[in-house]
């Protein structure tokens, strides 16, 4: 897929001309400057194709983070809960002695 980008070779050819680069040289050399400039230029397909692997990379990374998240949620769910138990016990022995 072929861009317009914003070269304008006419003015470019008027400049070349105007600095003592004979007519046709400076027709050529715009006619190479942008054909060259097209060839080099990234489009959108070129850029989402580039950035493919580190939008993978992310999703990888956080279902890594999600799973790494929860197994450590429900270690904290599960020692919080041992606690309370371990402090009702306290509590229910406490309250038998008086």
């Amino acid at each position: 897929m072929r861009m317009n980008i914003a070269f304008d070779t006419h003015a470019y050819v008027k400049r070349l001309i105007a600095a003592g680069v004979p007519e046709r040289q400076a027709e050529v050399q715009a006619e190479a400057l942008s054909e060259i400039a097209l060839a080099n230029l990234a489009t959108k397909d070129d850029l989402r194709e580039g950035l493919r692997p580190l939008e993978e990379g992310l999703r990888s990374l956080e279902e890594r983070m999600s799973t790494k998240l929860e197994s450590e949620l429900r270690k904290q769910m599960l020692w919080f809960f041992t606690a309370q138990v371990a402090l009702f016990g306290a509590l229910a022995a406490l309250f038998k002695l008086l």
